[in-house]
């Protein structure tokens, strides 16, 4: 409990003795130095609030001049011990265009940590932005790229946040702190895909970021071959002799290459194949043997083992598949048999499930990764790039189903935790074929309609009429599958809704190119995974090669084939994903990352409607806030 009565007195007494003379043989400390004296160990403890308030009792008798380098002395500590309400309170009494142009900085920066901390990374950026020269801080910037980043990194821009994390590698001279900026570096970049990170490596050597992109793709092009890894780091390091990443993070991956997991030799595979999701399961186990065979693993043994579609057999079949060797487990599929197999409170080999469970009901120890094609995982990176391309504001048109209603609450609530709003909701019957009346609602044309109406009859004779949608949305996002895609968007077009962008998930597209009716949803932009979406890069090649040696297996269900060839790629490294030069692995169904409850998280892809054929966008808006910010040239 902070107790502020006795700290008057407190600041009294120091102000005192910084005021006594006597026979002291060292200079004594003045009224400044005495208060960070007696802060220091108040902070030292983490009483923020308490050495916070030396410094605000301080400024109530301070001049003028020094009021508010005391105030924002304060003010820091408020942010360290995170009282944001305080924070608030205290820099409303401060005017920064009254104040000295770094302590205008120290006030934008301060604001910019609060606005984070309450998840509005885009409101953070547009402080920032008011910082003038950063270098004049009092750490040279430091905190100001950290936030930066931090911001451009929750508003789903990794490229960004890779060029404040460049600029600020250059300010630290602290090993360890150089090393864990290195990694957080590393990590942005690996969330963009391959084919990003060759498209968006424009400058030559010895551009510092250009380098680090060379070197997050060499480890992940490389990561099953330790000798052509090694090779291929020495023609890097030629191109890149004064990299930054060569006296800290390249050092400690290679330590890292030496813990590489053994592979499992002999794989069980579990999927319900005479049950209702019989079809599934057959999409699943060929996607698995095209990624068996493709690995020319002479050391591997693939055995399948039917489920059906009773949870309660899930136990039996897994003990079966232990006593004929099984090394590694994938599967089940159905989300019941993950549920019964998690519930049996431990499990002598690991399983990877290709569905998702409750984690309350999770052993933390269980060795049970979860693995699937969560639409949930898609909805909220809508939501991720709505706020990337500043659609801060936007409505929303859902099934009235369940499904509509689970996968929409994932938006929405990773949305508003960026800084977004959702102005309306409305909800369409999922077998019809005429949506005009939920998209008027939604676009309060009704509104607009009967206030025509009302004047008519105020005035008694009729009105030339243009209905007027609402004016603060910035976007619409809809969740549809193909059929109702095509008659959303044209509608949205007739509605006077043309203008405004819309989003959707990897639902709306039936993954094969059908423009004759696919034309309609022109200019709807979706995310998907690289199987699907992938035309010339590396996806494109494997789906070709695959669709050669199985026509129809190919293209019975991409994204399930897909599952299944990730489900067996992934399987070898699943013990590496935690280490930070190794956290993600590119994947048919995405960048893949695992959370601390065992989750693999999918990183998609993004694509727009043109001419009826998804064309393939970049990852995210090269800066943020529709151009406001000009980007930077990272230090060499």
């Amino acid at each position: 409990m902070y107790r502020f009565s006795a700290l008057p007195l407190l600041f009294v007494i120091v102000l005192g003795l910084a005021a006594c003379s006597g026979t002291a043989t060292r200079p004594q400390a003045s009224g400044g130095d005495a208060l960070d004296n007696a802060a220091r160990p108040l902070i030292a403890r983490g009483d923020y609030l308490d050495a916070a308030q030396l410094y605000l009792a301080a400024a109530e008798t301070a001049p003028a001049t020094g009021r508010s380098a005391l105030q924002l002395k304060a003010a820091a500590l408020l942010a360290d011990g995170g009282a944001w309400k305080r924070l608030q309170t205290l820099l409303a009494t401060m005017r920064p265009s009254a104040l000295p142009p770094e302590q205008a900085g120290q006030y934008y920066l301060l604001s910019a940590r609060r606005a984070l901390a309450l998840q509005q990374p885009v409101a953070a950026l547009e402080l920032l932005a008011k910082v003038d020269s950063p270098e004049t801080l009092a750490d040279q910037g430091r905190e100001y790229y950290q936030v930066r980043a931090s911001a451009y990194a929750r508003s789903g821009n990794p490229l960004e946040a890779a060029r404040q994390l460049i600029w600020l590698d250059g300010l630290l001279s602290d090993p360890a702190s150089r090393l864990a900026n290195q990694y957080r570096i590393w990590e942005q970049l690996s969330s963009l895909s391959s084919e990003a990170l060759k498209a968006l490596k424009t400058a030559p050597p010895p551009d510092a970021l250009s380098g680090w992109m060379e070197l997050v793709l060499i480890t992940r092009e490389q990561r099953g071959d330790r000798t052509r890894w090694m090779q291929e780091l020495d023609s890097w390091r030629g191109r890149y002799p004064r990299h930054p990443a060569q006296q800290a993070l390249l050092p400690d991956l290679q330590r890292q290459v030496g813990e590489f997991a053994a592979q499992a030799g002999r794989i069980a595979v579990l999927l319900p194949f005479s049950g209702s999701a019989g079809e599934a399961a057959g999409a699943i186990r060929d996607g698995i043997l095209a990624a068996f065979y493709q690995s020319g693993r002479s050391d591997a043994a693939l055995r399948f083992y039917d489920t059906g579609g009773d949870p309660q057999r899930i136990w039996s079949v897994y003990q079966q598949a232990l006593g004929q060797g099984a090394e590694f487990v994938i599967g089940p599929l159905l989300k019941d048999s993950v549920q019964a197999l998690a519930r049996s409170g431990t499990l002598a080999v690991p399983v990877l499930a290709l569905n998702q469970v409750d984690n309350d009901t999770l052993d933390p120890e269980l060795p049970l990764y979860q693995f699937g094609l969560a639409p949930e995982d898609e909805a909220r990176q809508v939501a991720e790039r709505a706020i990337a391309d500043a659609r801060m504001r936007l409505v929303a048109l859902i099934p009235n189903n369940a499904w509509g209603g689970r996968v929409y609450q994932a938006f929405r609530d990773h949305y508003t935790r960026l800084g977004g709003r959702v102005v309306a909701v409305e909800q369409y019957d999922d077998d019809s074929a005429d949506f005009s009346r939920p998209i008027r609602r939604l676009l309060n044309l009704d509104d607009s309609r009967g206030r025509l109406q009302a004047l008519q009859r105020l005035l008694g004779k009729r009105l030339e009429f243009e209905a007027s949608r609402r004016q603060d949305a910035q976007a619409v996002f809809v969740l549809a599958f193909p059929r109702q895609a095509r008659q959303i968007k044209p509608q949205l077009r007739f509605h006077h809704a043309g203008d405004l962008p819309v989003y959707s998930t990897s639902h709306v597209y039936q993954a094969n190119d059908d423009p004759a009716i696919d034309r309609d949803m022109d200019g709807l932009m979706f995310c998907d995974i690289p199987w699907t979406l992938d035309t010339q890069g590396t996806w494109a090649q494997q789906r070709e090669h695959v669709e050669k040696l199985w026509p129809a297996r190919a293209r019975r269900d991409e994204r399930l084939f897909a599952l299944g060839f990730d489900a067996f790629q992934v399987v070898p490294w699943l013990k590496m994903l935690h280490l930070p030069g190794f956290a993600r692995f590119p994947g048919a169904t995405g960048i893949l990352s695992l959370d601390e409850n065992k989750h693999l998280h999918r990183a998609l892809e993004w694509a727009r409607f043109k001419r009826g054929v998804p064309q393939l966008m970049e990852e995210a808006p090269l800066t943020s806030m529709e151009g406001r910010y000009e980007p930077e040239s990272p230090r060499q």
